[in-house]
């Protein structure tokens, strides 16, 4: 019992951690209002595009109206480490908002083509390039490096538990007499709302500017912008762990969010149901991937992290295949239910585990290769749904399940290759409640592996306590 007690007592620690800071905990309400958004738009975009084409094509264009303005992120991450990233994060994410409130008000007035679509959604993914590495760096910089990895973990909590109801919801307000139109509005003042969140905060990145500065890593304003964005591409690939941290992130990512362009048309032309019930299976993955991100949501100080990883990066391939096989809604629903926790764990843990591994000063350029992820995804939806229009939805589907189980077990044997440099360089937790009174931290009870996770972590050798 007092095990069990203590077991649970260090997943609160781990997971909740950033929370004690006041100010942090301001800017994940706001990033829960502007991630509500985001995840409506991500479906509301898709069957917008859908009812102006009839397409999967045209819904995977569109898409890469996003990607393409994302793949230009290391330029964004470069303005993250030189400029003021509290006021680059109000410009950028205000420049979201009216892109979809504009976007909302062409398609009230019935004025919305699909050439102008894709441009308004180039802008947005500008706004992204601009906000996006700059927020990661602003988070880092509000709570300080001890607990960094725990404030990133929580900041994609605050994705994952928009995801249960922002699409359900968004379907039924496009359905209503709000219409697409109105969605897009309602979606621009949400993001307006982390908007003003984010300008109540202090800034406490020139304290730690002058420290990194002196260290001679800090990106230089009289410094070619390419120079930079080369120096923090060597800075990755010169250390092992953050290289394979991207690529796993980089692959699960774009292959896990590619069932969102195909979606419509697999409903349309395979299950015979209407593009609104998009919203319940997004509810379904939403719920599922929230559930399990708060489970793991300490994993990454952990060294049950990639095991972790692995585990829910197979779970998602599962979930492709049980998605292609899928005769009806119920058995989409179970097919989406894997998916969920499959892409939102390893994002989650990778993420944090990534900005673990990198000095602050170079915060904002490695961050902004992660946002490449997102960029390579978009644009990937393009060729993915040019092919699905070719072969069929459920061969692309089976495709992207056997990717996954294909990462997961390369992954493996990259881990096992890397595992003496994969150590943070910077502390992971910070001291919490019930310090000595010499100031030390209060070792944090050690959180036993789940059934599921043995099998890797005994693979690569670790200890397994009983």
């Amino acid at each position: 019992m007092a095990r069990s007690i203590s077991a649970l007592s260090a997943w609160r620690q781990h997971t909740f951690a950033a929370l004690n800071d006041r100010h942090f905990r301001v800017l994940f309400v706001g990033t829960l209002f502007a991630t509500f958004a985001y995840m409506m738009m991500f479906l509301v975009m898709s069957i917008v595009s859908y009812d102006l084409s009839g397409n999967n094509t045209a819904v995977g264009v569109i898409g890469m109206g996003v990607g393409i303005a994302m793949l230009l992120a290391p330029f964004g991450g470069v303005i993250a480490d030189r400029a003021n990233r509290k006021w680059v994060i109000v410009i950028g994410q205000g420049g979201g908002a009216a892109m979809l409130a504009l976007t909302g008000l062409l398609l009230l007035l019935g004025w919305l083509t699909l050439p102008l679509m894709f441009v308004l959604m180039m802008l947005l993914g500008f706004s992204f390039v601009v906000m996006g590495p700059a927020r990661n760096a602003f988070t880092a910089d509000l709570v300080g490096p001890r607990l960094v990895a725990n404030a990133i973990v929580l900041s994609q909590l605050a994705n994952t538990l928009g995801q249960p109801l922002s699409p359900f919801i968004a379907s039924i307000l496009v359905e209503s007499l709000v219409g697409s139109g109105g969605t897009y509005v309602v979606m621009g003042a949400l993001v307006a709302v982390g908007v003003f969140t984010v300008a109540l905060m202090p800034n406490r990145q020139r304290e730690r500017s002058q420290r990194e500065a002196e260290a001679g890593h800090a990106a230089a304003p009289g410094r070619n912008v390419l120079s930079d964005i080369a120096d923090g591409a060597r800075y990755v690939w010169s250390r092992p762990s953050l290289r394979l941290m991207l690529l796993v992130f980089v692959s699960s990512v774009v292959i896990g969010f590619l069932f969102r362009i195909l979606m419509p048309a697999f409903l349309d032309q395979h299950l015979n149901r209407p593009t609104s019930d998009m919203g319940p299976l997004f509810l379904v993955n939403g719920i599922a991937a929230a559930v399990v991100a708060v489970l793991v949501a300490g994993a990454p100080a952990t060294r049950w992290a990639w095991p972790a990883v692995f585990v829910l990066v197979a779970t998602m391939g599962i979930g492709y295949l049980i998605l292609a096989a899928s005769q009806n809604l119920g058995q989409a629903m179970i097919a989406m239910a894997l998916l969920g926790p499959g892409l939102q764990g390893p994002v989650m843990i990778l993420q944090a585990r990534i900005m673990m591994h990198t000095e602050s000063a170079y915060y904002g350029r490695v961050m902004s290769f992660t946002m490449m992820a997102w960029g390579v995804q978009m644009v990937a939806g393009g060729p993915a749904g040019a092919l699905a229009d070719a072969i069929g939805e459920r061969e692309v589907f089976a495709l992207m399940g056997l990717g996954a189980l294909v990462i997961t077990v390369l992954g493996v044997f990259g881990w096992l290759a890397i595992r003496k440099h994969d150590r943070p360089p910077l502390p992971a937790m910070p001291a919490l409640a019930g310090e000595a009174n010499g100031g030390g931290a209060v070792a944090v009870p050690a959180m036993p592996p789940p059934a599921m996770l043995r099998p890797v972590a005994l693979m690569s050798g670790q200890k397994i306590d009983n």
